[in-house]
C-alpha cells in the first residue's frame, strides 16, 4: 500500500480526500517517493495528470464566461470548481450588486451551477478570481428601463448623512440632497428626515454611468416664487429688505423665500454704500421667472415713474387753476 498525502490529490491545492473519492475507487497514481527503513511508499494523483496551470492562458482569459458549480462556501466567498482540476475564487462582493450581502449561502449553495466571468488570472499564484454579478443585469440599469427623469417614486430612508439622506427603492438608492429636501432654505435632511420613514420624492437625475439617481422632494411642492407669481406681475411695486450685497447689485428679501437682485444700473438714487443689511427698498417687479426662479426689480424706473407721476399732478392742478382764472376774466368781462 502507498499514501497520498491530501496535499497530493489535487492540482487545486489541499483537499479533503473523503470529498472526493470513496473506498474501493480506483485512481492513476504516480510514485514519488519510498522510505525503505519504515517502509513506506508516497504516491501522487495530482502527479498523474497534466497540471492545467500550465498552459491556463491558452484555455481561458480574463472576461472569458465560465459554468462552474460550487464546492465549497465561506463568511467571505465560495470556490467553484471549473471542471480540469481547476478551482476559482468568487468573493462575496462579486456575487451580487446589492451592497449588502451578508453571506453567500444566501446566494448560493453547495453544488449548485452557475455562469460566472473570469476577471483575474494569476499564473504565478496558481489563483484564479471569478465574478457572478458582472453577468447580471445592473440595478441602475433595470431602474432606468423603469422610471424616467420627472417620475414621482415612493421609498425608504436608508440613511441620513451631513449632505442629504438616500433613499432605497428597489434595488438601488437615490440621493436627496439637502437642497432638494425643502424651499426652506434651512431645512436639511438632519432636521427634517429620519431613517426608516417613507418618503416620496421625483426623479431629477438619472446616471447609469456612475449609478447615482438624484431626488428631489421640494419638486413635489409649489415654490414661494411660483406662489408669489401668481399675486405679482411685472410692473408691479414691491417693498423688501436688503439681504446681501454683491459686486453686481443687491438681493433684496420681498418674502420668505422669495429674493429679487436690484443691479447697480437700478439703484436710481440709492446709495449704493450707505445700505445696510435690513434697510428696506421698493422698487418695480422688471423681470419675474418663476421656472428659472429669478426676479429682478428697479428703484430707477419707480423713481422716474414717481416723478411722471408727479409732473402730471402738477400739470393738472395747473390747467385747473387757468381754468378758473379763465371763468373769472369772462365774468370781469361782462
Amino acid at each position: 500500500d502507498g499514501l497520498v498525502h491530501y496535499s497530493k490529490i489535487s492540482h487545486k491545492g489541499p483537499v479533503n480526500p473523503a470529498k472526493h473519492f470513496k473506498e474501493g475507487d480506483e485512481v492513476n497514481v504516480v510514485a514519488i517517493d519510498f522510505d525503505k527503513k519504515k517502509k513506506h511508499l508516497s504516491l501522487s494523483i495530482k502527479d498523474a495528470t497534466p497540471d492545467p496551470w500550465e498552459d491556463i492562458d491558452k484555455s481561458i482569459k480574463s472576461g472569458d464566461t465560465v459554468s462552474v458549480v460550487v464546492s465549497n462556501i465561506e463568511p467571505y466567498g465560495a470556490f467553484v470548481d471549473l471542471g480540469n482540476d481547476l478551482e476559482a475564487f468568487l468573493h462575496v462582493s462579486e456575487i451580487s450588486w446589492d451592497k449588502n450581502v451578508k453571506h453567500p449561502k444566501d446566494y448560493l449553495k453547495i453544488g449548485d451551477k452557475l455562469n460566472v466571468e473570469v476577471i483575474e488570472i494569476d499564473k504565478s499564484k496558481r489563483k484564479l478570481r471569478v465574478s457572478r454579478k458582472t453577468l447580471l443585469p445592473k440595478p441602475i440599469e433595470i431602474f432606468a428601463s423603469k422610471y424616467r427623469v420627472g417620475d414621482i417614486i415612493n421609498g425608504k430612508i436608508s440613511s441620513v448623512t451631513d449632505f442629504g439622506a438616500f433613499v432605497k427603492i428597489d434595488d438601488v438608492e437615490g440621493l436627496i440632497h439637502n437642497q432638494e429636501v425643502s424651499w426652506d432654505k434651512s431645512a436639511t435632511a438632519k432636521n427634517s428626515l429620519k431613517k426608516g420613514d417613507d418618503v416620496e420624492a421625483k426623479i431629477i437625475k438619472i446616471d447609469t454611468e456612475s449609478g447615482r439617481i438624484s431626488l428631489s422632494k421640494k419638486a413635489l411642492e409649489e415654490s414661494p416664487i411660483s406662489k408669489f407669481a401668481k399675486s405679482h406681475r411685472v410692473g408691479d411695486v414691491v417693498e423688501g429688505t436688503v439681504k446681501d450685497k454683491k459686486d453686481f447689485g443687491i438681493f433684496i428679501l420681498l418674502e420668505s423665500g422669495v429674493d429679487a437682485l436690484l443691479r447697480l444700473e437700478d439703484l436710481g438714487n440709492i446709495k449704493y454704500d450707505e445700505l445696510q443689511r435690513g434697510d428696506t427698498i421698493r422698487a418695480i417687479i422688471t423681470y419675474l421667472d418663476p421656472k428659472s426662479g429669478r426676479i429682478r426689480v428697479s428703484a430707477r424706473r419707480l423713481q422716474k415713474r414717481e416723478e411722471r407721476e408727479a409732473l402730471k399732478q402738477v400739470n393738472s392742478e395747473q390747467s385747473d387753476i387757468l381754468t378758473l382764472g379763465d371763468v373769472i376774466k369772462e365774468y370781469l368781462n361782462k
